[in-house]
């Protein structure tokens, strides 16, 4: 019988080892007690008569930051909305050696090209053999690819939003799709309420509410070599012109929900060229949407740029529920206002006549607070009828 080489056996075990820790064990299972009691999901029902005037709320990466997370939902619940927008990223998972989650294959590959767009510096690591497994035994200690919370600990913090029977609709963020394991937990917590559940490759979809429409879309991971769910062409570009086009047949007003945003000038993050291109140029622009919304970027920012026949549309950041705050960086065409460091929510009241935001800083106890003012910024949105 041959004996394999001790380099090879040790090749082995660190392999096992790492496919053990990327395993189903180290996902948490969701918790029952946490759901809304009738839809199942973290989500209470959608109103069946929604009022003439909408109030929403929204906000982004959370990132198991539960001290920021739940002074935010606390903040929140004290405008009364009758729907809340979470612009993704849930939790902090990090990719294990910056590679695709390929159900434990990716443990056997012996070099990866390390890339982290803004952080230069990754890329030295690129010298480490076997980075998804050297990073799930080695380096878990220092950046664990699932540090706690898990998802549990997002449902724990926005229980109050559910008690008050408040709807939520999500987008998935790119922290919440590194592992196949989370894309399938959030496919299940986030399916519309009263919606069949979707599937973890076509997390998109649309809900109407009081004459308008809210458009949710998935921007994927933003990681080399990962899944694209928005391949130029595809289902989900197809999908978002038809449901804009009848939307506009229907009179209603169209809001778009994404996470990665198409501009942005923070340092760290410069926002998507792929969505600029494929979802902002190439459709979003033939259609007189109301308002894009986008997370991502830990910051407040918004812009503002022409749109369907040449008219203004307001492209809101709101990314300041949890995560490391960012710079601002080169300030992008049609920057209005970029402001760092201030947790943030915005609210938005629709009514017949277009939208009112207000963007509202939080302080969190645990944190320095600068004291910015009372209201961060404040915009209108006209509409023409419909």
């Amino acid at each position: 019988m041959a004996i394999l080489p001790t380099r090879a056996l040790v090749a082995i075990a660190i392999v096992a080892a790492a496919s053990a820790a990327c395993g189903p064990m180290s996902h948490a299972p969701i918790r029952p007690d946490l759901l809304d009691k009738t839809t199942g999901r973290a989500s209470p029902p959608l109103p069946q008569a929604p009022p003439e005037k909408l109030r929403v709320a929204v906000y982004g990466d959370s990132q198991g930051n539960s001290a920021a997370h739940r002074a935010v939902v606390a903040a929140i619940l004290k405008e009364k909305p009758d729907l809340v927008l979470f612009a993704g990223d849930a939790i902090d998972h990090l990719p294990a050696g910056h590679m695709p989650d390929w159900g434990g294959w990716q443990y056997l590959v012996p070099i990866w090209p390390q890339y982290v767009r803004g952080y230069a510096w990754v890329s030295l690591l690129t010298i480490i053999p076997f980075p998804a497994a050297i990073h799930e035994t080695l380096l878990g200690a220092v950046a664990p690819p699932r540090p706690p919370p898990d998802l549990n600990g997002w449902l724990e913090d926005t229980e109050p939003l559910r008690a008050a029977g408040i709807p939520i609709l999500a987008a998935p963020g790119n922290h919440d799709a590194y592992h196949v394991a989370d894309q399938a937990q959030f496919a299940s917590l986030f399916s519309p309420p009263g919606a069949p559940e979707l599937s973890p490759d076509g997390f998109w979809y649309s809900v109407d509410l009081g004459g308008w429409r809210f458009l949710v879309l998935d921007t994927g991971t933003d990681m080399f070599g990962d899944r694209n769910p928005m391949p130029e062409g595809g289902a989900q570009l197809r999908w978002l012109e038809a449901r804009l086009s009848e939307g506009d047949r229907l009179g209603l007003r169209s809001i778009v929900l994404l996470h990665i945003p198409p501009f942005s000038s923070g340092r760290e993050e410069r926002g998507a060229p792929w969505v600029k291109n494929l979802v902002v140029e190439q459709i979003l622009d033939r259609h007189p949407v109301a308002l894009v919304l986008s997370g991502h970027v830990h910051a407040y920012e918004r812009i503002v740029r022409p749109g369907f026949e040449g008219r203004p549309v307001n492209y809101v950041v709101s990314g300041g529920a949890g995560g490391r705050f960012f710079r601002k960086g080169a300030q992008v065409e049609g920057s209005v206002l970029f402001i760092g460091e201030v947790r943030n929510f915005v609210v938005l009241d629709l009514g017949p006549g277009g939208i009112s935001g207000r963007v509202i800083p939080v302080r969190v106890p645990s944190e320095e607070w600068k004291k910015p003012p009372a209201l961060l910024d404040t915009f209108e949105v006209v509409l023409p009828a419909p």
